[in-house]
């Protein structure tokens, strides 16, 4: 116990050098074989062993300066920052994009390529919608005609003659759901017809 304070001495006048600072660090981390290692290191360094740090205790161990100024993460739930957005054009285009797949939700560099591609979609799509729609009436109207012996191509042209405006979505709705009111439908176009041919 006695060599670390001579050692300390010769460091600070400068008469050993670095040999000096070897030797004290050798002494000081062989403990004594008569004293354990837990017994030597409280015995030589005692303000380390002073108070023991218990999570209530942690405040007091810290220096004032620190502990006024630094939040005590011990014991209490942090939960984790969420970082905003930085602009309510962000916040727009994010809102846009839910329901989006992986990155394209929340993350506003993919989400607004996303999103103006989904516009783009939008926008052929409402003419594709019509298309298909239009294709879906003539497919039901023929089959509704035909079984009344009539292609579908007659009954338009019948139709013009006739002067009946019913158009082909109500034609359909009728084929699929009214049946008989379909029918009369048919016969009336035809029966105007031949009266509209024989007049001319």
């Amino acid at each position: 116990m006695a060599t670390a304070p001579m050692l300390m001495s010769s460091v600070y006048q400068g008469s050993r050098g670095a040999v000096s600072v070897m030797g004290m660090a050798r002494s000081m981390s062989t403990p004594p074989s008569s004293l354990g290692r837990g017994t030597w290191m409280r015995n030589t360094f005692p303000s380390m062993f002073s108070r023991s740090l218990t999570p209530n205790s942690l405040s007091t161990a810290m220096p004032p300066s620190l502990s006024s100024s630094t939040p005590s993460l011990v014991g209490s739930n942090c939960a984790q920052q969420t970082r905003g957005f930085a602009s309510k054009k962000h916040k727009r285009v994010i809102a846009l994009s839910k329901g989006f797949r992986g990155r394209a939700k929340n993350c506003f560099r993919v989400a607004i390529r996303r999103l103006e591609k989904s516009w783009q979609y939008a926008y052929r799509d409402r003419k594709v919608k019509k298309r298909e729609f239009r294709k879906l009436w003539i497919q039901r109207v023929n089959a509704g005609v035909r079984q009344h012996g009539v292609s579908y191509s007659r009954f338009i042209e019948m139709q013009g003659k006739s002067g009946v405006t019913l158009d082909r979505k109500i034609l359909s709705g009728l084929a699929m759901y009214e049946p008989f009111s379909f029918k009369a439908v048919v016969d009336v176009v035809q029966k105007m017809s031949v009266t509209a041919g024989a007049g001319k």
